[in-house]
C-alpha cells in the first residue's frame, strides 16, 4: 500500500472514529435523561410568533440543543440565551452562531436549568418531557414575573396558565403564561 493511500485511510478512519464518539455521546446522553431533537427553523419560527415575539424580545430557551430557536429570533431581530447540559451541543450551537455572525446576539451555555441561575427574558421557549416541565414549572413561577410567556413544543406544564394550542407540521405548540 503505498504512504499515500495509507495516509487517507487513517485519516478517513479517524473521521469515521470521531463521528461514531459523537452519536454514541448524543444517544447515551439521550437515553439516560431528555434526547436532543432538532427544532427546524419554520418550527422555530412559529414557536416564537406563536409566543408574540417581537424585534427586541430577549428570548430564553431551556434545553436549546444546537440553538435553531435562539438563531431564529436574532435572524428576527431579537436577542437570546441557550441553556443546554450538553457541552457539544453547546460548543455546535457557539460555532454556529460565530459562523452567522450573531455571537454578539447570540449566548450558549451549559447549564442545569432545574439548579442554575435563569436570565432575565421575554419570551421562554423548550422542547422538554413532561416530567422536567413539571420540575421547572415551580422554578419559572418563582424567577419570572407574572406574564411572562412561555412556548413549549409537544409537551405541556402541568398548572402554568394555557393560552393557546396550535397544531403545525405534525407538531403541537403551547402558549403558556407565568
Amino acid at each position: 500500500m503505498s504512504p499515500l493511500i495509507f495516509s487517507l485511510t487513517s485519516i478517513a478512519l479517524g473521521i469515521l472514529c470521531c463521528l461514531l464518539g459523537v452519536i454514541g455521546y448524543l444517544m447515551i446522553n439521550g437515553i439516560l435523561t431528555v434526547p436532543w431533537v432538532r427544532t427546524s427553523g419554520s418550527i422555530s419560527r412559529k414557536m416564537l410568533t406563536c409566543g408574540g415575539f417581537k424585534a427586541g424580545d430577549r428570548v430564553l430557551d431551556l434545553g436549546c440543543g444546537d440553538g435553531a430557536i435562539i438563531h431564529e429570533a436574532v435572524k428576527m431581530g431579537g436577542t437570546g440565551v441557550g441553556l443546554e447540559r450538553l457541552r457539544l451541543l453547546v460548543l455546535y450551537a457557539r460555532f454556529l452562531a460565530t459562523t452567522k455572525g450573531t455571537s454578539d446576539r447570540a449566548q450558549f451555555s451549559v447549564s442545569d436549568i432545574l439548579k442554575d441561575p435563569l436570565p432575565e427574558t421575554d419570551i421562554i421557549t423548550c422542547y422538554l418531557f413532561p416530567e422536567v416541565n413539571k420540575r421547572l414549572e415551580p422554578r419559572l413561577q418563582e424567577l419570572f414575573p407574572s406574564g411572562t410567556r412561555v412556548v413549549s413544543r409537544d409537551f405541556t406544564f402541568p398548572n402554568l396558565r394555557l393560552l393557546s394550542i396550535e397544531d403545525y407540521q405534525s407538531t403541537k405548540i403551547y402558549l403558556y403564561e407565568i
